[in-house]
């Protein structure tokens, strides 16, 4: 057992507990067993002091792209499975280092997020719990050359129907779809509907037959229209969602947004090395219209999910990066911010049970931030002085 003492907790993200500052005891089954008034609760053999320091739960990132090494999406076509595999171990440490203990990947190649999963469930690796996509299910389309290894081309009902078997089959937990073009494929339009109806109703029906969900990328708002009324659980992205789609999420438990922000900073504050002229072009041109359009939806109350869909060198260089993007690039709320990492994205991806608040029952998925994020969200900037998950300790003084 591991004893948390003298920690900060925020009330929103607690449970069962009224008071701000409590220790938190670990079991050895890595559950939280109590939580109790400082000093009440009996110390076992390992204590760690916080100092008043806040404790978290576990963050998630619902729009992860562990193969994503940097921006140069180019050298995406020419890596090995080998070396995907490495290079997507190693960023899934570097998440779990920062705190992030529930991983949603949207897409990546040669099936290498399921083998990940099978080497953590026998205890080879620790990393977050990755909710696995597989290839994203794509209609044929300009710029589909971009992401040519992270796609699986299908068109007709018949063709994503067999699609979706297939990463089924593989071994993955969700669907993956390209309702709407991208910034980032080569000529490509984010605006665009490249998905029928009747497509994207196959590609729900399919997940709903193994108790499982679809989630859209979709940037124009008819696009997301089209993905609310057939089902998808989640609007990836969003950028350029309006009032009317607005609407239709306050009035559905079905279907939920996940913006991503970091992305966004990123593709404007690269220094052109990687990113191609039409990737940048498009990130300028659209920039205002997409931050309008989801702090409009923030501001009408939307419970949202947390995705940052960055790739590994910028998060790397930038912990917290999607913390303060939301701030920066966007205008969101603290409090809200730290709900969305945590407590919302557990409810969107159906671990609420388990996950996304400090209570006792729940997982003991804690991570203890320097300072009051709730107060000063910039303090994320930091790595976490510890993070704890499945019984490893990670300390990043």
């Amino acid at each position: 057992m591991i004893l948390f003492k003298n920690c900060r907790l925020i009330p929103e993200l607690t449970e069962g507990y009224e008071g701000t500052i409590a220790d938190v005891l670990v079991s050895d089954d890595h559950l939280i067993a109590e939580i109790g008034a400082p000093g009440k609760i009996q110390a076992p053999e390992v204590v760690i002091d916080v100092e008043g320091n806040t404790l978290l739960p576990g963050f998630f990132d619902l729009h992860a792209h562990l193969c994503l090494a940097d921006l140069d999406f180019k050298e995406l076509r020419n890596r090995s499975c080998v070396d995907s595999c490495f290079e997507m171990y190693d960023y899934a440490r570097e998440y779990l280092k920062q705190g992030y203990t529930t991983v949603r990947d949207a897409g990546g190649p040669f099936n290498v997020t399921v083998g990940l999963k099978k080497a953590a469930r026998n205890g080879v690796i620790n990393i977050p719990d990755i909710i696995s996509s597989g290839q994203i299910i794509t209609p044929t389309e300009i710029g589909n050359e971009t992401f040519e290894s992270l796609y699986y081309p299908a068109d007709s009902p018949y063709e994503v129907r067999k699609a979706c078997r297939r990463q089924f089959e593989l071994g993955n937990d969700v669907i993956k779809y390209m309702v709407t073009g991208a910034y980032l494929n080569e000529a490509g339009n984010p605006g665009d509907s490249i998905a029928t109806e009747d497509e994207l109703k196959e590609a729900v029906e399919i997940a709903a037959m193994k108790n499982s969900y679809v989630m859209g990328h979709a940037h124009g708002a008819e696009g997301i229209k089209l993905a609310i009324r057939c089902g998808i659980r989640t609007i990836e992205h969003g950028s350029f969602i309006d009032a009317e789609a607005v609407e239709m999420l306050k009035n559905t438990d079905k279907t939920y947004l996940v913006p991503t922000a970091a992305i966004g900073l990123a593709c404007l504050d690269d220094d052109g090395s990687a990113l191609s002229d039409d990737a940048v072009e498009k990130s300028k041109k659209y920039e205002m219209a997409e931050k309008q359009a989801i702090n409009n939806a923030y501001q009408a109350g939307l419970k949202m999910g947390f995705g940052s869909d960055i790739d590994r060198k910028n998060f790397c260089a930038h912990p917290g990066m999607e913390f303060y993007a939301r701030t920066d690039w966007f205008d969101f709320d603290y409090t809200d911010i730290l709900l969305q990492a945590t407590k919302y994205s557990a409810e969107i991806a159906g671990m609420a049970d388990r996950k996304g608040t400090i209570k006792v029952g729940k997982n003991a998925e804690l991570v203890v931030i320097k300072g009051k994020p709730d107060e000063d969200i910039y303090v994320m900037k930091e790595m976490p002085l510890y993070v704890y998950y499945k019984g490893e300790l990670i300390e990043n003084k």
